[in-house]
């Protein structure tokens, strides 16, 4: 008899070992593949700064202290990749050889330091889709001063279409001199404001490229941008944050364009890293 109960509890207690083991991989299954939702969701036009927002998230809401390191780390692995941003059209073959050096995405320039719509991004948007490229963004060269902030985003919206995911607005010196940023930092930074007022006003999503150069130069102390996902320039060959110091209220960018003019597929892009 004492066998018998011997068996019967060693069984039971393997048994329940076996249910705990299976309850455990399944939690590590649920976290994992729901962590690398990220940049793989199937959308229509969707901005690089979705899927930024997705992954804060991620990172600010876990329950249980180890699946969320696990998720977090998924999500990062699954949002890191490369693309690059352009001032010109190219054919829909260049982007097919780009989308096969790894591109997932796009930045295309929309809009002319002068003060127009770049009438070639269209066109570009629809080849680069063609080729397989999952994110489509634009980039605006504000007039400065040149023109109201809200004829700007409502030219550049009717010129391109709602075929973008993202417009990032280029922080930069402008050298024609109608569109010239002032030497009075703070309009400048009151003119970026209206620019992302507007942009709101037409259900734009945005983000802001700037070097912390160009930045503190143009803009000096403003933090206007700060809540729209930062795109920042430092040409150090590198896909990595770590040389990123904090600048106009931002403590994390969204995105490094870490090369000039590199050649892809023999063009002149530049080449951007996101994380």
């Amino acid at each position: 008899i004492s066998y018998f109960y011997f068996l019967y509890y060693y069984i039971f207690f393997y048994f329940l070992s076996f249910l705990y083991s299976l309850f455990l991989l399944l939690c590590f299954f649920f976290f994992f593949f729901q962590a690398e939702d990220g940049i793989r969701d199937a959308q229509e036009s969707r901005g690089l700064g979705d899927v930024y927002k997705r992954q804060v998230s991620t990172q600010s809401t876990g329950a249980v202290a180890l699946a969320s390191t696990l998720a977090v780390i998924a999500t990062t692995v699954a949002t890191a990749t490369i693309g690059g941003d352009i001032s010109q059209s190219f054919s829909t073959s260049t982007f097919e050889c780009c989308r096969k050096e790894g591109w997932d995405f796009l930045i295309t320039r929309s809009y002319h330091d002068y003060g127009a719509p770049d009438v070639n991004a269209p066109q570009t948007i629809r080849n680069s889709k063609a080729a397989g490229i999952p994110y489509n963004d634009i980039y605006h060269f504000p007039c400065s001063f040149g023109q109201s902030a809200s004829s700007q985003i409502s030219s550049d919206i009717n010129a391109v279409g709602r075929v973008f995911g993202m417009m990032w607005f280029d922080i930069e010196t402008n050298t024609v001199s109608k569109c010239a940023w002032r030497s009075d930092k703070n309009e400048n930074c009151q003119f970026l404001g209206e620019l992302i007022s507007a942009g709101h006003a037409n259900g734009v999503k945005m983000g802001i490229y700037a070097s912390s150069y160009m930045w503190e130069s143009i803009m000096g102390s403003c933090t206007v941008g700060s809540s729209l996902a930062l795109w920042y320039a430092h040409y150090d060959g590198r896909q990595t944050f770590s040389d990123f110091s904090p600048f106009g209220g931002w403590s994390r960018p969204a995105m490094k364009q870490y090369g000039d003019a590199v050649g892809y597929c023999g063009i002149n892009s530049d080449a951007d890293w996101y994380a």
